[in-house]
């Protein structure tokens, strides 16, 4: 891997509050290559939530929301596990509203 991740999450730049621990599972999803962390951006949510909204050309786009902002998060993962990782993170999210 290289130097910027640990534990499959990409480390060079900043987290929502409460997010390093939800992309280290999303992380240990057969089929996810990378996990890398992409812009934030202030918003009026409350809570806490990460869902999937889309597929790109490498993997999948998801949006992490976290009382009053919201981060893009890119997954790698090849084609044929896009269907199963996804399901896996709504089965993951559904874990986390519990909690």
């Amino acid at each position: 891997m290289p130097k910027h991740f640990k534990r499959g999450v990409k480390r060079e730049h900043h987290f929502l509050k409460g997010l390093e621990k939800p992309l280290e599972e999303i992380a240990r999803i057969p089929g996810v290559k990378k996990v890398i962390p992409g812009r934030i951006y202030a918003s009026d949510s409350r809570g806490f939530e990460i869902k999937v909204t889309r597929e790109t050309q490498t993997g999948l786009k998801l949006v992490a929301k976290s009382d009053g902002s919201v981060q893009e998060v890119f997954l790698v993962v090849d084609k044929a596990d896009r269907e199963r990782v996804w399901r896996g993170i709504e089965t993951l999210a559904e874990e986390w509203e519990k909690s």
